[in-house]
Order: C-alpha cells, then structure tokens, then sequence
C-alpha cells in the first residue's frame, strides 16, 4: 500500500472522529448563526434531525442550510452565501489536514540511521541507506 492512500485514509478516519466539532467550527467562520433549542418541541426537532449533516430547507423566501448541533441543543443556520463560504473553509481545512498528516509521516520516516545497524539490524528490516546483508 502506498504512502499516499496510508495518508488518505487516515485523513478520513480524522475527519469521521473530529467532524461535529469542526463542522461547527467551520460553520461559525462562515457565518452562520446559533438558534438554541428552547422549547420541548424544538428540542424533539433537533434530536430527530441526522447528526453531522447540513440540510437545505427550501421555503417562499429561498434555501436555508441547517445544522444539527445536539451536543450543544442548538441549530447553526445560514443561508446560501454562508453555505458557500463554508464550503470554502472546508476545502481549505481539509488541504491543512491533508498536509498535517503528510508532515507528520514525513516526521515518522525521518533519518532511522541516528540509531545506528544494531538496533534495528537484528530484527529483519532496514532503512533504504542501510540495507540488509
């Protein structure tokens, strides 16, 4: 397996684990408001909704993109110009995870040889400038 899909798919099991937090982040930066969840209906509402997606609502005045936070009993909505700058934060933030993890394997496959042959020399692998007999 090469080190690209490595980097791909621990990009993606990244993404899975902080994507509530992050999407509410993004979803701040872009501009779209909180609207607590007061009522017990709003509540029973919000708790029914899919959590971790953004829905479009389309209604008389136009679209209306809403995000469930249930952690934090709220809603963020923002209308299309928000969605749109969401959508460009998100790239963004991906590209940085995409260039943190790739720095981070970078860092893990650094020079091995300051350790010298005799520590790794008997266990049956090698780095590419010392190569096994």
């Amino acid at each position: 397996m090469n080190q690209r899909l490595i980097l791909l798919l621990c990009a993606a099991a990244l993404a899975a684990c902080s994507n509530i937090s992050e999407k509410r982040t993004l979803l701040s930066a872009a501009g779209f408001r909180t609207v607590p969840a007061t009522t017990p209906a709003q509540l029973a509402k919000l708790h029914s909704m899919k959590p971790g997606k953004i829905v479009p609502l389309v209604g008389k005045n136009g679209t209306v993109y809403v995000f469930a936070d249930t952690p934090r009993k709220a809603l963020l909505v923002g209308g299309s110009t928000q969605y749109q700058a969401y959508k460009k934060l998100d790239v963004r933030q991906k590209k940085i995870n995409e260039q943190l993890l790739e720095a981070q394997a970078n860092m893990d496959n650094s020079d091995w040889n300051a350790w010298g042959p005799e520590s790794y020399g008997n266990c049956g692998w090698s780095t590419a400038s010392d190569p096994l007999p």
